[in-house]
């Protein structure tokens, strides 16, 4: 049994001692060169006979020694701990995230309301800030970001930015000239939010869902180039879910005045709400519904009440996202009303040969993402949208989920994160910034 362990045992690879003494070499430190010499390392600046004195022996080597593991040529390249983590900044109407790149999360999520601002133009037409003053918030913005959130200078860092798809001319040249003139970063590269989540399923094909604050987003990705001129987006976001669950819930006035804090509304749509979905019988499960009479409670701050949520109210207002308001909100840019109509609405402006790849692939995103039965309600819509389109019909069978790992509200600034860490990606640099060099844009990149 011991010869057979014996030949079973994976061979040991032999050290020879001409290559240990090269890499011992580069850390300043030598083998013994006389056969009957102490087995031990030779420090430089002692005698090889003598033992060293703990009072007298440098940790200089030691230190060599040190960098060599995770520096040195003999046992392997990195370039981790040599150069900074570039920074990345995931701008949101509610909330913003950011952090360094390489990291699973965020450092910091905060509200950034400053962001919705717009200037009016006329009774119902609103447009977004100017330069001067995209300029003015954006210096505020970026110094709260950088000196309290993360504590560190963004001198001669790379900063990645996970870009809207449509977002403003004004806007983006505000970040650059901010970042270049006033914090002096190294280079700027921007980057899709709706493509980031792709990078965390490991596949570079699919379709992503955002349910954001102010719309949800469709955008389709086919090997890793987003199709621009399929975009879809529909009107109901989180804002139009808060709205809806504020006229229900103010049933007195003291009621109405504690819910002008949209706080207290987030956190009745997150502790309380829930989407209402019904599974038909399959085989050995009988039928059953996701449904409940019970009126839920969710705690103020600062006061020992409670506001109570009726169980009408708890599955009604997430239902905007299925199904079109009677009073459709007034919302610029948004084809579509539903999630599912926007779904269909994307599949639709793709090549025909792209459709059935994008559908085996859906990856779910956003702050609204984690509602308790979204999931398996937003699978059947769909599937009931695509039986309803006679060209996506034989797309329902093939309707496909992909999970993530992380959290959905951070997936765009997670895959931001992993973006962050490739190298040899162009960079829109300082020396670009001072040439006069324009801004990479998405429809002028010559993207489908």
């Amino acid at each position: 049994m011991a010869e057979e362990a014996a030949q079973a045992a994976p061979a040991v690879p032999k050290v020879t001692a001409p290559a240990l003494a090269s890499r011992l070499a580069s850390s300043g430190l030598s083998l013994p060169k006389a056969p009957g010499s102490p087995s031990k390392l030779q420090l430089p600046g002692s005698s090889p006979g003598a033992s060293p004195s703990p009072s007298r022996v440098s940790t200089s080597s030691w230190k060599g020694l040190r960098g060599s593991v995770l520096l040195g040529a003999g046992f392997g390249r990195t370039s981790f701990f040599a150069e900074k983590q570039a920074l990345v900044l995931c701008f949101g109407e509610a909330w913003t995230k950011v952090g360094l790149s390489g990291e699973s999360r965020p450092r910091a999520i905060f509200r950034s309301t400053e962001l919705q601002r717009k200037q009016r133009l006329g009774p119902d037409v609103d447009a977004t800030l100017s330069l001067e003053e995209w300029v003015k918030v954006l210096s505020d913005l970026l110094n709260r970001i950088f000196f309290q959130h993360l504590h560190l200078s963004p001198k001669d860092r790379r900063i990645v930015v996970c870009d809207a798809v449509f977002s403003s001319r004004p806007f983006r040249s505000a970040l650059a000239t901010v970042l270049f003139k006033v914090f002096s970063v190294h280079s700027l590269c921007f980057v899709l939010e709706n493509v980031l989540p792709l990078y965390l399923t490991g596949l570079h094909t699919g379709l992503v869902i955002d349910l954001g604050y102010s719309s949800s987003r469709v955008l389709p990705t086919f090997a890793g180039v987003p199709v621009l001129s399929a975009f879809s987006d529909a009107s109901c976001g989180a804002k139009h879910l808060l709205q809806a669950l504020k006229v229900s819930l103010s049933t007195s006035e003291e009621a109405a005045k504690a819910l002008e804090d949209e706080t207290l509304l987030e956190d009745c749509l997150v502790c309380a709400c829930y989407v209402a979905c019904d599974f038909p019988e399959d085989g050995e499960y009988p039928a059953r519904s996701l449904k409940t009479d019970k009126d839920a409670e969710v705690r103020i701050a600062g006061s020992e009440k409670g506001l109570r949520v009726p169980a009408a109210c708890r599955c009604a207002a997430t239902e905007l996202f299925f199904e079109a308001p009677d009073t459709p909100p007034v919302t610029p840019l948004c084809a579509c009303e539903t999630v599912p109509e926007a779904f269909v609405r994307a599949l639709q402006r793709s090549p025909v040969d792209l459709r059935a790849p994008l559908v085996q692939n859906v990856v779910l995103c956003g702050g609204c993402a984690t509602l308790p039965g979204l999931l398996p309600r937003l699978a059947q819509e769909l599937q009931k949208a695509l039986r309803q389109e006679q060209a996506l019909s034989a797309l329902a069978t093939k309707l496909r989920f992909t999970p993530v790992d992380f959290a959905p509200v951070c997936a765009a600034w997670t895959g931001g994160a992993i973006f962050g860490a490739l190298e040899g990606l162009p960079d829109y640099s300082a020396e670009d910034f001072n040439k006069g060099e324009p801004l990479p844009d998405w429809m002028r990149s010559g993207f489908v």
